[in-house]
């Protein structure tokens, strides 16, 4: 196979060695270990497997993100092809927040509930494991975050266990769920279209749930997107990729995180999770419609709050940066489900730590988001005694703080991140970093399809940025009345027009472009509009050229 001198190029700045080559741009990779690889695997399904034959009642017990949605209906649907004694339980983001709860173990037991098998969650939860085991509950936990010190009691199924050697440890949930629908497979007769079908769900949970898209995770990827490409198998995530205006048939990892996570996640976000297992569970074609249209309308509504609450949190901005550069910011009386994503939006426009907080009576939460360099886990954890709960892992947090700790933790953090600007000065510089450079007579749809070797991208494969130097823009025209999107041609030596587009800060970019040559960090795609299919240039950001 002839690879394009561009994707060479990337390949080296990666580190892909030559023996990984094949294995990487395979479209059929292979690149599979066995599911009884890990830890207590044997054992846990041996456990459930009892469970089912005894005729327990077994619940899915999962979270309330895209991971747990899609690893909750796939446990559903395979240990409901065992046996009809099957059910699920989501606890609420609001009421009830992140893991195992005893108040929600105990409505699982008046429902019925003697066996659960935890989904992307339950590895800590020692007093609850406990807890059922003392009611005669039953628990296999699966799970993928990082052990604590408190861990459940039990067996757990988990590639961050201290003694699991399985090879890949970045497995999300779903792909734990996925390695024990394979294993329960080797004991029983699970059919052959129902595993292609988790394949999908596997697919869209670890692309969700940002996991590294190398080793294992690739295959996973690359197999589940093959199924989808063939048609889909599931009804409920073909109706919601047509109803997003996507094509199943050449649908990518982008598509998935921007175009169908966010509507998934929505549910969860703003009150009923289950109405994501709904969709991926249901057969019935009006109730799939009905779900689509709930969960389409769900987002449309999470990004009306969260724009709400973002133009409140950036009116602070100014006040706070006053305080320090660990920015907390109080948003009070907005909705809990989107203070995440505005921390991230936040944190992309002043390239420092955010953490945004809202109070209730006497507690703050809070749900942050970091900046690389600067890991906001161990900034936080060193303060644990302060905090009612708190979890999260470098990029991200959440905790629960007595409002009389708020202002002293404030003051502790901002103290912490000038000792880190002391001894890094270039700590919260924003650096532009490309794969490569380019030049504009570089670009075509010979370039933009030789790209395509490298999806699925994402987490540890990103999409390629290149860097085009001293560009030459015409026909600049934002779109939609708007000053955060616009088009433009980029410029060839011999006067070919390129098109190229920009979604965000363009009125920023505008300015830049107006000085005259301009450096343009980008990610080329293939643009078909009738038939007709054209390299474009996506940029990501315009700067004055020479600037860096």
């Amino acid at each position: 196979m002839t690879i394009h001198s561009k994707i060479l190029e990337i390949i080296e700045s990666r580190g892909i060695g030559e023996e990984m080559l094949e294995e990487f741009f395979s479209p059929k990779p292979r690149l599979a270990y066995d599911p009884f690889l890990l830890a207590n695997m044997r054992e846990g399904v041996d456990y459930l497997l009892k469970a089912v034959d005894e005729g327990r009642r077994i619940v899915i017990y999962g979270d309330y993100d895209v991971d747990g949605i899609t690893s909750t209906a796939l446990l559903m649907k395979v240990i409901g092809s065992l046996t009809a004694n099957v059910t699920y339980y989501i606890p609420s983001r609001l009421d009830e927040g992140y893991g195992l709860h005893r108040e929600s173990i105990d409505r699982i037991r008046e429902d019925g509930g003697e066996f659960i098998v935890t989904v992307d969650c339950g590895s800590s939860s020692s007093e609850e494991t406990e807890y059922a085991h003392s009611l005669g509950i039953g628990t296999l936990v699966t799970d993928h975050h990082n052990m604590s010190e408190s861990r459940a009691a039990g067996l757990i199924i988990n590639p961050k266990l201290e003694e699991d050697e399985y090879p890949f440890k970045g497995l999300a949930g779903v792909g734990v769920a996925y390695k024990l629908a394979l294993a329960i497979a080797r004991e029983r007769n699970i059919p052959g279209p129902l595993m292609a079908e988790m394949l999908e769900f596997a697919t869209v949970g670890t692309i969700a749930d940002i996991m590294p898209m190398t080793g294992e995770n690739r295959t996973i990827v690359k197999c589940g997107l093959r199924s989808i490409h063939l048609g889909c198998r599931n009804k409920g995530l073909r109706e919601l990729i047509d109803r997003s205006a996507l094509d199943y048939r050449t649908l990518k990892a982008g598509d998935i995180s921007f175009g169908i996570a966010p509507k998934i996640n929505a549910s969860g976000r703003l009150g009923d999770a289950s109405l994501g297992v709904r969709l991926l569970l249901s057969d019935d074609e009006k109730e799939i419609r009905e779900c689509c249209s709930e969960l389409i309308e769900a987002n449309k509504e999470r990004r009306r709050l969260q724009d709400e609450a973002y133009e409140r949190g950036s009116s602070m901005l100014e006040d706070e940066l006053g305080k320090g550069d660990f920015v907390i910011v109080e948003i009070n009386d907005s909705h809990e489900g989107v203070l995440g994503i505005v921390a991230g939006k936040l944190r992309e426009r002043i390239n420092r730590p955010v953490v945004v907080i809202s109070r209730n009576g006497d507690i703050y939460k809070g749900t942050g988001r970091s900046i690389p360099g600067v890991d906001l886990y161990s900034m936080l954890d060193k303060y644990r005694d302060k905090f009612i709960s708190f979890g999260g892992h470098s990029a991200a947090c959440g905790f629960t703080i007595d409002a009389g700790n708020m202002d002293e933790l404030r003051t502790d953090l901002n103290r912490d991140i000038g000792k880190m600007l002391k001894e890094k000065p270039d700590l919260l510089e924003e650096i532009h970093s490309s794969d490569a450079e380019l030049e504009t007579d570089d670009i075509d749809l010979k370039l933009a399809e030789a790209l395509q070797l490298m999806e699925p991208c994402g987490k540890d494969n990103e999409v390629p940025v290149f860097v085009i130097r001293n560009a030459e823009v015409r026909g600049w025209r934002f779109l939609k009345d708007d000053d955060k999107m616009a088009r433009f041609s980029l410029v060839t030596t011999d006067g070919r027009n390129i098109d190229s587009v920009i979604f965000r800060n363009a009125a920023e970019a505008y300015e830049a472009v107006n000085e005259g040559r301009v450096d343009i960090y980008c990610n080329i795609e293939i643009n078909t509009w009738r038939d007709v299919r054209k390299a474009q240039v996506i940029a990501r950001e315009i700067l004055p050229a020479g600037t860096e």
